[in-house]
């Protein structure tokens, strides 16, 4: 698809990348019955913590802005080793949804991981069950099972 184009994030994109993270748990922290103010600083908090936490976790992923027809919507986050390639996440806000841009970039995943003979990796949500459902969809299997999440891989060829 030549209207997706990722490009490295920067440090200015920080604004953009949070308004992704919240679009991605809104839903979720709304059933709160918190006010907006107590449900931004919370997002607001997971956001920090969980950008933290990937940089330890993965120092050396590749952290992207997805662009759609020329405007920014979404990010993406891939971690590469030797063995596998870990897409640590992908999130689209929800305008751009439906337009098959995840299904677009995990395939391009899926032809780097098969012509460089490693596994593609990410974890999910056993909540998420649209993002499983499209895992599972591109040919997906548990690899190991969590308590709050499941351990996706695919192997070319499977």
């Amino acid at each position: 698809m030549s209207e997706i184009v990722v490009r490295q994030a920067a440090a200015a994109d920080e604004k953009f990348l949070r308004e992704v993270y919240f679009s991605t748990r809104v839903d979720e922290v709304s059933a709160f019955g918190w006010d907006p103010a107590q449900q931004a600083a919370f997002l607001d908090m997971q956001f920090r913590v969980r950008q933290q936490a990937y940089k330890i976790q993965y120092p050396d992923a590749d952290y992207s802005i997805i662009v759609f027809g020329g405007n920014e919507a979404g990010s993406l986050i891939v971690d590469r080793s030797d063995n596998s390639i870990c897409l640590t996440d992908v999130a689209v806000l929800p305008q751009f949804r439906g337009n098959g841009i995840a299904t677009y970039l995990i395939g391009q995943l899926q032809s780097e991981a098969a012509a460089s003979s490693r596994s593609l990796l990410l974890q999910v949500d056993k909540t998420n069950v649209a993002a499983r459902r499209l895992y599972e969809k591109l040919n997906f299997v548990v690899s190991v099972e969590g308590q709050l999440d499941d351990e996706m891989e695919w192997r070319a060829g499977t």
